[in-house]
């Protein structure tokens, strides 16, 4: 009988230049191991179950998540995908490092910020993509520390 020793590990708010550099290390640790063992590395994600079915989210392909009546609109690679809940339920769910909740209506994520622009007496926040977001003027500052921080 072939039996297979396994360790899971979720490791988290590692960088992303720094992940292949973790994975070295990981290796030269098992190295004097004996056995065949192997390292593979997993974007995190979020399952969502919808109407139309389960879908995986990766953190990293979600621009943002807004919402729409009592819908949560998950802005997602080339598509949208809708599913019932409450925003604040959904920022429990999603990680805070890379998520932040800009205002009542959206949660943006942080990698894809480009820029902050004051607008009037309020402030727009532009993604890498071209899309603007509302930012709650109570929300700046805090945004600002959080972009600083990355």
């Amino acid at each position: 009988m072939n039996e297979r020793n396994e360790i899971h590990m979720v490791i988290r708010d590692v960088p992303a230049d720094s992940c292949e550099e973790l994975v070295q290390k990981l290796h030269e640790l098992i190295r004097p191991y004996p056995g065949s063992l192997d390292i593979s590395v997993t974007r995190p994600f979020l399952w969502l179950s919808t109407k139309k079915g389960h879908f995986k989210l990766y953190y990293s392909k979600c621009r943002f998540v807004e919402t729409d009546n009592r819908n949560l609109v998950f802005h997602y690679k080339d598509q949208l995908i809708s599913k019932s809940g409450k925003i604040s339920s959904m920022l429990k769910k999603l990680p805070g490092r890379i998520f932040f909740r800009c205002n009542n209506s959206y949660i943006v994520n942080l990698d894809y910020v480009s820029s902050i622009v004051p607008e009037g007496d309020r402030y727009n926040i532009w993604l890498t993509t071209g899309e603007v977001i509302p930012l709650s003027r109570s929300r700046y500052h805090e945004i600002r520390d959080r972009l600083d921080r990355l």
